[in-house]
Parts: structure tokens; C-alpha cells; sequence
């Protein structure tokens, strides 16, 4: 018999979730640098996305891009709440906090869900920090509390994951179909054959080990001398 887990009280607890945005219609209501910064992180990730961008104003970098992008139709007017009727996703990218409100409630009323840029606890979904190396991708979130820091493990995961990832990953997918027996019997195989990944950058982890205690003993090094040149000047 299973069992439910009990979810933690604190922490992260957004779930997960990879949409499919190229089967999807979004909407993004902003033309300025926050909403080219939405629209270029979408485009990123799923290039054939089917947007309307709504703004009184848009930028110049906006409409080069719908230059190059079919699939991207801009609306130079105000929001008006017919607007909603084209989306299955809302992203505000406004610095207008009422009219952010405003499409909030009409959005929630027609059931759609929203992010608004920079507001945390006025969305229904985030965009996370994204990895991606081919077919893996990994995204990455703190719970709206510092996108920096999820820029930081982005950037480590960056220097991690090997381009060539992805030809083990279309290896592997080779494998897969190859393999006899039934689900368990696959699952052992896969974990036999993908352990290789967990043992072999040991030693390689060992020595970035190593070479970060000697990083960080320069670092203070430096810092002491810093300091010393800084209150010798200081002292004059």
C-alpha cells in the first residue's frame, strides 16, 4: 500500500512543471526593457511560440525581433480585456502596478494563468534560470526570493554538463529501445550503464577541490595585502 508523503512546511514548494509553449498562445503585456527581456527568454527556449504583445509603446529591439519571428504579433495600443481571449498564458511585463492588478483579476476570471516581471507574490508561475545543453534542459528556481543566486548555479551547471551530454543522451535513447525484458529489468540496465557518469568525475572533483582551497588561499592573500596597503595609506 502507498503512501502519500507529507510536503515540507517550509522550503521550495513550487512543482515543477515543462510546458509545452509551442502548442500554447501566449500574451505579453509590455513593450519596454522588461518585457523584451521576457520575450527573449521565451523565444530562447521555444523559438515557434505563438505570442501577442500588447503595448502602447514598444521598444525598437522588440520590433526587430518580430521582424524574424512570424509568430510573433505586436498590438501597438492599450491592454483591453478582449485581449485575453487569444491566451493560454499572461505574461505582464508593465511597470503600471494597477493595471498589473487589473489584468491579474480579468485573467484569473477566465482562468489563465500569470507571471508578472518582479512582483513574486502576484504569479502563478515563474521563469526560472534555464540550462540547457541539447535535449537537456534544467531549470532552476529559489522561489522568487534571488535570481541571482539562480544565475550563479546556472552558470555552474553550465561548466558542469559537457556539450557532449547530449550525444550520451541520443545514445542512451538508442539504448533504451534495444533493451529486452520488462520495466524493472530496463531500469536496472539504464542505472548499470549511466552509473559511469556518477564514478567518473571523482577524481576530476578532487582536484577542483583541491585547486579551490588554493584559489580561496590566494584570495586572502590578496585581500591581507589589500588591507594592509588600505590602512597604511589611511595612517598617513
Amino acid at each position: 500500500m502507498s503512501t502519500v508523503a507529507t510536503p515540507p512546511k517550509e522550503g521550495n514548494r513550487l512543482f515543477p512543471v515543462f510546458f509545452k509553449l509551442e502548442q500554447l498562445r501566449l500574451l505579453i503585456v509590455g513593450g519596454g526593457n522588461i518585457g523584451l527581456e521576457k520575450l527573449e527568454a521565451v523565444l530562447k527556449n521555444s523559438p515557434q511560440t505563438a505570442i501577442t504583445l500588447v503595448a502602447r509603446e514598444i521598444s525598437p529591439h522588440i520590433r526587430a525581433i518580430a521582424e524574424k519571428t512570424p509568430t510573433l504579433h505586436l498590438l501597438e495600443k492599450s491592454y483591453e480585456t478582449a485581449d485575453l481571449a487569444a491566451a493560454d498564458l499572461v505574461i505582464l511585463a508593465t511597470n503600471d502596478n494597477t493595471l498589473n492588478a487589473q489584468i491579474r483579476q480579468e485573467a484569473h476570471a477566465q482562468r489563465l494563468l500569470i507571471n508578472v516581471a518582479d512582483k513574486p507574490a502576484l504569479c502563478d508561475f515563474y521563469l526560472g534560470a534555464v540550462v540547457q545543453k541539447g535535449h537537456l534542459k534544467i531549470a532552476i528556481s529559489t522561489n522568487g526570493k534571488s535570481p541571482t543566486i539562480a544565475k550563479r548555479v546556472k552558470e555552474t551547471f553550465n561548466e558542469v554538463f559537457p556539450a557532449q551530454i547530449d550525444d550520451t543522451l541520443t545514445y542512451l535513447q538508442a539504448i533504451r529501445n534495444r533493451i529486452k525484458g520488462d520495466f524493472t529489468d530496463k531500469v536496472n540496465q539504464l542505472n548499470a550503464i549511466t552509473e559511469v557518469l556518477v564514478e567518473a568525475p571523482v577524481a576530476t572533483r578532487k582536484r577542483r577541490k583541491w585547486q579551490k582551497i588554493i584559489g580561496y588561499i590566494l584570495i586572502v592573500l590578496v585581500s591581507m595585502g589589500v588591507g594592509h596597503l588600505l590602512f597604511s595609506w589611511w595612517g598617513l
